[in-house]
């Protein structure tokens, strides 16, 4: 199934060491219907995925292909990525100025955890309401909005969505 081959994409370790993101979807054309394309992205470090190298797509395929249907055409496509750069206004009480610095170190770790790789799936949905309530959680964080993205930002199945930059913009009230 489908399935199957997500989930050995997903756990595939190249001789390298290297892992990656794995989706797969199979061709809607009529003549190529036993055609699955599997789009791969590797993983660069916690924060950041990249185009797969050609000897990590090459050995997805030597593992794939003792484990498919032999009337299957299993083929590596590169995964997309959509990086974003978020600005975010975090409002804390005046009489926490002295402690600015930490807690925009605390709300950077909060950002950095919810765009960590492991955290990312091809085709979810940056929903800026659900970082918004992470940061929220921070104990002397009073208010936080993200101001310069949309409340949802939809990606295509083939697509995972990824940190570019970030700025932290802290208002005493």
């Amino acid at each position: 199934t489908l399935e199957d081959f997500i989930a050995i994409g997903n756990t595939f370790r190249s001789k390298q060491g290297t892992v990656g993101k794995t989706t797969a979807a199979v061709r809607d054309a009529f003549s190529s219907g036993n055609v699955i394309d599997m789009y791969v992205l590797e993983k660069a470090d916690d924060l950041r995925l990249q185009k797969a190298s050609p000897t990590f797509k090459k050995e997805l395929i030597e593992e794939v292909e003792p484990k498919k249907m032999l009337t299957d055409e299993v083929v590596v496509v590169d995964g997309l990525i959509r990086t974003l750069d978020i600005v975010m206004t975090v409002r804390i009480d005046r009489e926490l100025g002295n402690a600015q610095q930490q807690i925009e170190q605390e709300v950077s770790e909060v950002i950095r955890q919810h765009f960590n790789i492991d955290n990312a799936d091809f085709g979810k949905p940056f929903i800026s309401s659900e970082l918004n309530r992470e940061v929220f959680r921070l104990p002397n964080v009073r208010y936080a909005t993200i101001d310069n993205l949309p409340e949802t930002i939809e990606v295509d199945f083939n697509e995972i969505i990824q940190l570019n930059n970030f700025t932290i913009n802290i208002v005493l009230i």
